[in-house]
């Protein structure tokens, strides 16, 4: 993402040509010596397997053999011919055990940020407390993507972690759990924003979102975004820790051997399939690791450990745009065994988790950076969301809105927004969207940055069924911060949505219309977490802010 940093990426075609040994076909895997003898993949045979037989064939233009694209599996840096797993997501509401907000967006559909109901009765956003964080070079505060955590521990799990003394005692702890920019990931306290324990220096900037284990085991994700502090290279790559005592558990490289692309940043939030103890992350390096955890924990014996087992999915394509922009800047989305991810070339796909072949491709125009998320309104009736930015194009151009059928990979609608061009800080949408749920469950969200004029932006309200708009808000500062939806106990709704100026707003979800705002003192690339009343968000201008929505 040009905006968020500048980073000179290199490729080593020889060591990329020497590595890849193997891709995927519609009849069987095949070894490659060298780049020009990589088959392109045929994905109607893997399709017809992938998807049961009462579901729609792949859309034809969706066929990954239309593309000129190849993918692989590897495992110890070898070639796995039939790679096989039972990996199956639940439904959104089974994916996390543990009360709260545990992964971007919150679960494996991506479509919620917020955990429980609001109570609202004078429709007021109100500052509760705010918290100091620091800066690592010109890296200040909490950057984009940048949502927290938020969980809430039992009496019997704050017993065994290590939790600061004033904070143990509590019946319930809801633990705020939030990676920055200034290299630390911070424990503070919902009710006060205090430290709850002391935080985890990584010593480089983070500027993704962490992960918590869903089952409520004490197991923490963290990925780096930043390889240079001081004028000196650090190791970057994925942390796993232990929240037991902190201790980091495991470590994946981003400057991995197997890769094409020699940039090891992880902006990506994970996923934990419950059932096979698989944790599945993408990098920017253009990799999507299937992690084995093989979890050991005893909770009467304070101990946890993981002994990760690794199988990597990679592929090749050649962008529109010239040379190869892979790498995976969103968090991925999974429906049941089908995970979706796009990348930096404007290249969405579709991936069997359980064979590790591709199921089928979109080209969605520009590179995206936003998470697509996902809306099920009924057994087969499965559709993705997503919006590209306006950057590889090099010239002011449209930021597309589109629903795609998440099975079959047909374009259902699609909606251009004129926006501005600039290298330094996009333009169009790197903000996920708000999938509307009980009174607006008609409606998808989107925020679209640089529209209208350079500093403004959009906040809009598609009809799902057809893509029209139902309602527009014209903000005067654009926003990279996505929006979130909370409702109350009999189904209102109100969104939350930040800007680069530092404003927050609390808008009616049905109308549009802007109920209250306050000021943040900072530029807000950060994305909301929603505990039932609280809002916690951080700012670059270095406080992670506790506000109430009255």
């Amino acid at each position: 993402m040009a905006s968020i940093a500048a980073v000179n990426y290199s490729l080593s075609k020889k060591k990329a040509d020497a590595s890849f040994a193997s891709v995927n076909t519609g009849e069987a895997n095949s070894t490659c010596k060298q780049e020009k003898d990589i088959k392109l993949q045929d994905a109607a045979a893997a399709a017809s397997k992938s998807i049961p037989a009462d579901k729609p064939v792949v859309s034809s233009d969706s066929l990954p053999s239309r593309f000129k694209f190849s993918s692989g599996v590897l495992k110890n840096g070898k070639p796995v011919l039939n790679y096989t797993n039972s990996i199956s997501f639940p439904n959104p509401s089974e994916y996390s055990s543990l009360p709260g907000v545990t992964s971007f967006r919150g679960n494996n559909y991506r479509n919620s940020a917020s955990y429980g109901f609001v109570d609202v009765k004078e429709k007021k956003l109100e500052k509760v407390w705010s918290f100091k964080t620091g800066f690592l070079d010109t890296w200040t505060g909490v950057g984009w993507t940048g949502q927290p955590a938020i969980v809430k521990w039992d009496s019997d799990m704050l017993k065994i972690m290590n939790i600061n003394s004033s904070k143990k005692g509590k019946s319930e702890l809801k633990e705020i759990i939030y990676a920055t920019l200034d290299g630390n990931i911070y424990f503070l306290d919902l009710d006060d924003g205090q430290p709850s324990r002391l935080p985890i220096d990584t010593e480089a900037p983070h500027k993704g979102s962490v992960a918590v284990d869903p089952r409520g085991y004490p197991l923490l994700f963290a990925g780096q975004g930043i390889d240079e502090v001081g004028g000196k290279q650090v190791d970057i790559g994925y942390r796993i820790f232990s929240l037991i005592n902190q201790q980091l558990l495991y470590f994946i490289n981003g400057l991995d051997p197997d890769t094409f692309r020699w940039w090891g940043a992880f902006d990506s939030s994970g996923l934990l399939d419950k059932k096979t103890d698989t944790f599945i992350e993408c990098g920017e390096n253009g990799i999507l690791y299937n992690i084995k955890l093989n979890t050991d924990f005893d909770r009467n014996m304070a101990l946890i450990s993981i002994k990760p087992d690794i199988t990597k999915y990679r592929y090749h394509y050649q962008s529109p745009y010239g040379g190869e922009k892979l790498g995976m800047e969103n968090s991925p989305a999974i429906y049941k065994n089908y995970i979706y991810f796009t990348d930096n070339s404007g290249l969405l796909q579709c991936v069997d988790l359980n064979t590790l072949s591709t199921v089928w491709l979109r080209n969605v125009t520009d590179d995206t950076d936003s998470s697509l998320a996902i809306d099920e309104t009924g057994e087969g009736n499965v559709s993705l969301y997503t919006a590209c930015e306006v950057d590889l194009r090099g010239k002011d151009d449209l930021s597309y809105v589109r629903k795609i059928n998440a099975l079959t990979g047909e374009l259902i609608w699609e909606k251009g927004i004129p926006c501005i061009y600039d290298e330094n800080v996009n333009g169009g949408s790197l903000g996920s969207p708000v999938i509307g749920k009980k009174d607006i469950r008609n409606l998808v969200i989107f925020s679209i940055a640089k529209t209208g004029r350079t500093n403004a932006g959009k906040l809009i309200a598609f009809d799902k069924k057809n893509g029209e708009e139902v309602w527009v808000i014209n903000l005067q500062n654009y926003t990279w911060s996505s929006p979130v939806d909370v409702y109350t106990g009999d189904g209102k709704s109100y969104i939350i949505i930040c800007d680069a100026s530092g404003y927050m707003y609390l808008i009616e979800g049905i109308s549009g219309k802007i109920l209250d705002r306050i000021y943040l003192e900072g530029n807000i690339e950060g994305s909301p977490a929603v505990y039932e009343n609280m809002i916690v968000v951080g700012t670059r201008g270095q406080k992670i802010w506790g506000i109430k929505i009255k």
